[in-house]
């Protein structure tokens, strides 16, 4: 099997850690994750099924999945403090760069797949006349 890509897109708030945490919890309460949907589909929108949880927590969602994951953003520990680190890290102001050209990429211009391995996931600060405007996560789950 081959790993799957997971993105969603959110309205900016500074503070990240937060807006992670209730993408996860909204997703896990959603049931749109496996093994409740074995492949959810993306982008997430108001057609998104909903099918609800099964599970008491997040941890017995990942434990229900597995090796394989949820194959969304409740993989995801939380936010990396460091490249050393596991979670979610942010792209870094080089990586932007030789993406993009500019440290202040619009929302149209980051969806990205190039910079993550299996396992790995990242979030960019999307800008709209110069201003943060959205939050893009996305990554890789491990299958």
């Amino acid at each position: 099997m081959g790993s799957h890509l997971w993105w969603y897109v959110e309205p900016y708030e500074p503070d990240i850690a937060a807006v992670l945490h209730g993408v996860q919890q909204r997703e896990f309460q959603a049931g749109r994750y496996s093994p409740v949907i074995p492949y959810p589909a993306f982008p997430v929108t108001v057609n998104s099924p909903v099918p609800g949880t099964p599970h008491d927590s997040i941890d017995d969602a990942l434990e229900a999945a597995d090796a394989d994951g949820t194959r969304t953003i409740l993989d995801v520990p939380g936010l990396a403090a460091s490249e050393d680190e596991w979670g979610m890290r942010q792209l870094s102001d080089e990586a932007l760069l030789n993406l993009f050209g500019t440290t202040q990429p619009a929302l149209t211009q980051v969806q990205l797949t190039e910079p993550l391995g299996r396992g790995e996931s990242l979030y960019v600060v999307a800008y709209a006349a110069g201003q943060p405007a959205h939050l893009y996560f996305t990554g890789y789950s491990y299958d």
